[in-house]
């Protein structure tokens, strides 16, 4: 009799520690995707020639860059002038947490799972074209073209972290989609900074 109170005693506790180990198991929120830490960030918009479907490089390009701290902000009074009729190469590099340089790559490396969107300039003004190398359509080289002039308008651009699988149903038109966030994700970098297109004449200084 005592032989199976003790084997009933020890089946009791081995369900109960199943049960405790399946409980905890239920319980435990799935991990989730860690986002880049990003220290800094900046966009250089460097003139080129654009001859049909390619740029050549000039000799001596304007460059217009805008560099944005770790929360995403660019300088005070950031104020930027493109010029109508150019094309620009625009580039995206990034310092990680600790201020090492480089951490763009890691947006190239999971291209699968990262994409630049280009927003807030008003319809007709800017056009785009993905340019990553390996054509990995990412966003962190295209070239931006100027169609035309424009009033001030506030830049916006979108580094959106995609779920898993998502990243198929982007297209190249979606570039400037203000509804990127049907593409679900979360974002890794939203930029601001306020830009005003001009024509060729225009003094850059001249506010």
């Amino acid at each position: 009799m005592k032989h199976s109170f003790k084997k009933l005693s020890i089946a009791l506790l081995s369900l109960g520690f199943v049960a405790f180990i399946s409980s905890c198991s239920k319980d435990d929120p799935e991990p989730e995707v860690p986002q880049e830490e990003i220290g800094s960030a900046t966009l250089t918009f460097t003139e080129v020639e654009w001859h049909g479907d390619h740029a050549h490089d000039l000799e001596d390009p304007e460059v217009v860059s805008v560099t944005f701290d770790e929360d995403g902000l660019p300088p005070v009074g950031a104020h930027l002038h493109l010029d109508a009729g150019k094309t620009y190469r625009l580039t995206l590099t990034a310092t990680d947490f600790a201020g090492r340089e480089g951490a763009e790559q890691e947006f190239l490396e999971e291209s699968d799972i990262h994409q630049l969107f280009f927003l807030g300039a008003p319809e007709g003004v800017l056009d785009y074209q993905y340019a990553d190398p390996d054509n990995k359509r990412v966003g962190v080289t295209g070239y931006l073209h100027v169609l035309k002039t424009s009033d001030s308008f506030v830049f916006n651009v979108i580094l959106r972290h995609l779920n898993n699988g998502v990243k198929a149903s982007i297209t190249d038109a979606d570039w400037n989609n203000p509804n990127y966030t049907k593409f679900s994700g979360e974002n890794d970098l939203d930029l601001k900074v306020e830009v005003h297109v001009v024509d060729g004449d225009h003094d850059h200084d001249d506010h």
